[in-house]
């Protein structure tokens, strides 16, 4: 597989209007993630990390600076696909109906519609739950949907914002094993962001750090640690746990992009 700079940002600026003044959001932020990797991003509170996904999902258009995905910009680039933090399922629709949603908006023809959806829900497993509604599901049955909602599209490239912060320490386990399981079938590329720190050191081949309001990537961190069920008992595991640790909290790290 060729491991081009899939996703390139350079000198990203975004700015908000508050009372007549403008609010930096995010500051020359600087990053690339290769073709078919997994990037994870942490950060404080606030600083910015939502709208660094929102503007790489073409959702937020007032910024300078250049982004770029397999060499298109965000507007112009169809094949992303975002996943948030509450799911985004209508509780009106059962799974099947949630999961046809994107490719009924795409219009694509019915019978393609239908097989595309029967496909993703054998695929996964969720064949089983096609019938119920979201109100019927656990949190991570709610997130498989959401995750396979985005799927169905093909997307070449997948945002998620803190996907599993909602659910309880087992299931989010369970969750962060099923996403590396999707990614070892399909090579995606992948763009996470999440609070937690031993989440990020589990699943990011690329760790991204960013400084406190307003936001810029401090660190980039190499992770040969990731997706290894059998990093967590390693000492260099808990040592970039405990340098996360400390970078977040202002300690004495390295803040250079390594």
């Amino acid at each position: 597989m060729n491991n081009h700079d899939f996703l390139t940002i350079q000198g990203l600026e975004v700015y908000y209007r508050q009372n007549k003044q403008s609010i930096d959001a995010l500051e020359n932020t600087n990053l690339t993630l290769a073709e078919g990797k997994i990037g994870v991003i942490i950060g404080p509170s606030g600083c910015g990390k939502s709208t660094l996904l929102n503007v790489i999902a073409g959702l937020h258009h007032d910024y300078q600076g250049e982004i770029f995905i397999d060499n298109q910009p965000p507007k112009v680039y169809s094949d992303t696909a975002l996943i948030l933090q509450e799911y985004g399922l209508l509780p009106w629709k059962t799974v099947q109906e949630n999961i046809m949603l994107g490719l009924q908006i795409k219009k694509l023809p019915k019978t393609e519609v239908i097989h595309r959806t029967e496909e993703i829900l054998e695929q996964m497993g969720l064949a089983s739950l096609a019938k119920r509604y979201p109100a019927q599901l656990s949190g991570g049955q709610r997130q498989r949907i959401a995750i396979a909602r985005s799927l169905v599209l093909k997307p070449r490239l997948l945002l998620m914002d803190e996907p599993f912060s909602s659910l309880d320490a087992l299931t989010r386990e369970e969750m962060q094993e099923y996403l590396l399981n999707i990614w070892r079938e399909t090579k995606l590329t992948i763009l996470l962001i999440t609070h937690n720190i031993e989440e990020a050191v589990f699943l990011g081949q690329e760790i991204f750090v960013m400084s406190p309001f307003p936001g810029t990537i401090k660190r980039r961190i190499p992770n040969y640690l990731a997706g290894s069920y059998d990093s967590r008992g390693k000492i260099e595991y808990l040592n970039m746990v405990n340098d996360l640790r400390s970078s977040l909290q202002g300690g004495k790290t390295n803040d250079k992009m390594e």
